[in-house]
């Protein structure tokens, strides 16, 4: 069996003179149209890359990632004209599944993983509990520093809503400009799939929905 976890994600950056203290993120949207996967009945749906993903069967657990504003589908022309995502990335590129070089799903042999900002540990056969990261993420969160700690569980028919912010002032080469990001996180786990079907990437769109019943974890600090 595997475990299926649904992850919409929203990212903003602002410079300093553009962040208002307290900014909220624009609210999800009712629902969005995503071709990066998606799990019904017991079947895990993920779009056909050309590629043979023969690992990904092995897998014990399966992100799939959907990053507001952007689609790793679209015409080559669109995707310049889009601010790519920062994702978390494996440095040897394995267990991630690719289309035109943008990851749309991370898979773990393991049951438990460091994905984006959080380390995911399985608990129980139909539970997880969701961490923040900090420490191996400190740079992209910027500060104030936190504590790596527990931010929730995870079980199936219950989200988890996640945000948090950050500001930087330096790169690994020295000072830059200060900057300021709002991370917000939506975090379902729909439940297991027995099995894989990969589909052509015109065929596998859907509208997916948000889950609205959500438990906030709000951990933004003021910034200025």
């Amino acid at each position: 069996m595997i475990d299926v976890i649904q992850i919409f994600k929203s990212e903003e950056r602002f410079k300093k003179g553009d962040y208002e203290t307290g900014r909220l993120l624009n609210q999800w949207e009712d629902s969005l149209l995503s071709g990066n996967g998606y799990l019904k009945g017991r079947t895990l749906y993920l779009p056909d890359t050309g590629r043979e993903e023969s690992a990904i069967e092995k897998a014990k657990t399966v992100i799939i990632l959907d990053l507001k504003g952007f689609d790793p589908f679209a015409s080559a022309l669109a995707l310049k004209t889009t601010r790519p995502p920062r994702w978390h990335m494996d440095t040897k590129k394995k267990h991630m599944l690719y289309v035109r070089d943008e990851i749309i799903c991370y898979y773990n042999l393991a049951a438990s993983m460091d994905f984006e900002i959080f380390r995911i540990e399985k608990k129980q056969p139909d539970s997880f509990n969701l961490y923040l990261n900090y420490t191996g993420n400190r740079f992209a969160i910027g500060i104030p520093e936190r504590d790596d700690h527990k931010i929730a569980g995870l079980k199936p028919g219950k989200a988890v809503r996640y945000r948090l912010n950050g500001k930087s002032d330096f790169t690994m080469s020295g000072r830059k400009q200060r900057t300021f990001a709002e991370y917000d996180y939506i975090i379902e786990y729909p439940g297991q799939a027995d099995k894989i079907v990969f589909k052509d990437p015109d065929k596998i769109k859907m509208s997916k929905t948000p889950n609205k019943e959500y438990k906030l974890v709000d951990e933004r600090k003021i910034l200025k």
